[in-house]
């Protein structure tokens, strides 16, 4: 279930969920960044199972159910998957809707591993992963005829009365991919894609991704929005900034141009009463106000941006 290259093959790393954002928070600058991104990454390491490099700058491998579903469906691996990308390709091809949902099939994926005796620091309930929900849909209809892709992953329980020793509880994934760029073998690339893990004693975590430039509309004028990687960080535990242990953090890595916005907030609701109604609180970290920010660097290039 861990995921690490081999020398002479095609790189199954540079297609994980967050190696642009765990390298691209980088700062242009040595010391730009007052250790934040070392910070991020040790945070998202519990979470995606990454073992990082020498410099802590990279990971060489990573153990998680997301990215591990990803590889299997880039891999061609599991022939079930086949079928399904295979249904979308048609559907795509003969104009008409079509989608490949597991649960109503009654059926659920589950991928396990054999108990290795030189390894017992993995406990047993990190050895299978079950999945209850793998669907792709595809309506030519809807939103220019995309196809759209979900996963939901649920954490094996440890036996009792033993405390769990996995971080990971449950995880979810979905993206959003042309019909033009759509291929029943290799790599989809999305346009957009989010990714949600729950921890039980970190937090919880959101990866919202950006892949393509969009226009976006703010008081009547119109903006480009360039790809994108936003993380927030909620019921956040374990991490002290300035002397702050903040519950809330929000980065925002802007691929063009290059840097890295960093918001946070302790003790804030999402909204609060103003005037007897329910009002955005801007001091909340996740609204990205100037309100909630806390730092801002210049961030080293990513050419190779999926």
């Amino acid at each position: 279930l861990t995921l690490t290259d081999t020398e002479g093959l095609d790189s199954v790393l540079q297609y994980t969920v967050f190696r642009d954002f765990y390298r691209g928070i980088q700062p242009a600058t040595a010391g730009g960044d007052n250790g934040l991104a070392t910070l991020l990454r040790r945070h998202l390491d519990v979470f995606i199972g990454a073992v990082p490099n020498n410099d802590g700058t990279d990971y060489i491998s990573v153990r998680n159910p997301i990215d591990l579903m990803g590889e299997m469906i880039r891999s061609g691996r599991v022939g079930n998957f086949n079928e399904g990308r295979q249904l979308m390709v048609r559907a795509i091809r003969d104009g008409e809707s079509a989608r490949y949902n597991t649960p109503a099939n009654n059926a659920l994926t589950r991928f396990s591993e054999p108990e290795d005796e030189d390894d017992l620091s993995i406990p047993p309930e990190d050895r299978a992963w079950t999945y209850p929900m793998l669907d792709w849909t595809y309506n030519p209809n809807l939103n220019g005829g995309r196809v759209f892709r979900a996963t939901l992953f649920v954490a094996t329980p440890p036996p009792p009365p033993e405390t769990a020793s996995v971080e990971l509880a449950s995880a979810s994934w979905s993206g959003r991919f042309t019909r033009q760029n759509f291929g029943a073998s290799g790599f989809n690339q999305p346009e957009y894609a989010a990714t949600s893990m729950t921890g039980r004693t970190k937090g919880n975590l959101e990866l919202l991704q950006v892949f393509v430039e969009t226009q976006i509309t703010v008081d009547g004028q119109t903006f480009s929005e360039y790809q994108k990687d936003s993380l927030t960080l909620t019921n956040v535990s374990g991490i002290t900034i300035g002397g702050i242990q903040p519950d809330c953090i929000k980065a925002v890595l802007h691929y063009k141009p290059q840097h890295l916005q960093v918001f946070m907030s302790k003790d804030e609701p999402p909204s609060i009463l103003v005037g007897g109604k329910n009002t955005r609180n801007l001091d909340y970290c996740g609204y990205n106000d100037d309100r909630s920010k806390f730092a801002e660097y210049p961030t080293i290039a990513m050419p190779n941006r999926q």
